[in-house]
């Protein structure tokens, strides 16, 4: 793995500038959206950025914010003692009184992206609840912020901020720049490789395809049956 090295907005917006041959066609505030957003889907595909919270727990309260700290939660600990991953769903079919039945928590189930629930809830409140998640993209918006990144990585954003650019142009230069996506989100895959397994990754990066070119078709036995689950 590459050492992460620190970059400025101010050297990224260069470095950009560097592949679009410092054309002025791209303003820097275009440049700067750019870069945003290659951060933005870098994080969403990777979880590359990582944080740890600890929150107090509160009596009988199942429900816990993450707001403004954490994208998503991956791991809790209550009191240094890992929870079990669920879900509410489960939780609901199970124990249909879970919310009223305060006890010690030994799950903990994700609510959309910034809400967590644990089961039972802490009965006396006061108690430690670490989570470890993705956090928040950075987004650079003063020439000196900075990002923390790999050098392969850093590669692939400016791969990703040059085919944006190549979105504003359009006709031959946005199909040439295909790769370029093609090569971000390869480059997403080996940081993540749950992205393998993914149907719009497979069909974004050409993988299912035989070796003619032509788009696999499944067979009528591969095919979920209508009603399946």
């Amino acid at each position: 793995m590459a050492a992460r090295q620190q970059y400025t907005l101010a050297q990224m917006q260069a470095k950009v500038y560097d592949r679009l041959q410092q054309s002025p066609f791209w303003t820097t505030a275009e440049v700067t959206k750019f870069i945003n957003e290659a951060l933005r889907t870098w994080s969403v595909l990777t979880g590359y950025w990582r944080k740890r919270i600890t929150l107090t727990t509160l009596p009988t309260l199942p429900y816990y914010s993450l707001a403004s700290f954490i994208s998503f939660g991956m791991r809790v600990e209550f009191n240094s003692v890992p929870l079990s991953q669920s879900s509410v769903t489960n939780w609901d079919k199970g124990y249909p009184e879970w919310e009223g039945n305060p006890g010690t928590p030994q799950e903990w189930a994700p609510i959309g992206l910034s809400l967590i629930a644990i089961r039972p809830a802490d009965a006396v409140g006061n108690n430690s609840l670490v989570l470890d998640g993705v956090a928040n993209a950075p987004i650079l918006v003063n020439a000196n912020d900075k990002i923390d990144i790999g050098s392969e990585e850093f590669t692939a954003l400016l791969g990703y901020c040059q085919y944006l650019a190549a979105f504003k142009e359009g006709g031959q230069e946005f199909e040439s720049a295909a790769t370029l996506y093609q090569a971000f989100i390869k480059a997403a895959a080996v940081k993540n490789e749950k992205l393998l397994a993914s149907a719009i990754f497979r069909r974004a990066m050409g993988l299912d395809t035989d070796l003619g070119g032509q788009r696999v078709r499944r067979t009528k036995s591969q095919l979920q049956p209508v009603g399946g689950r």
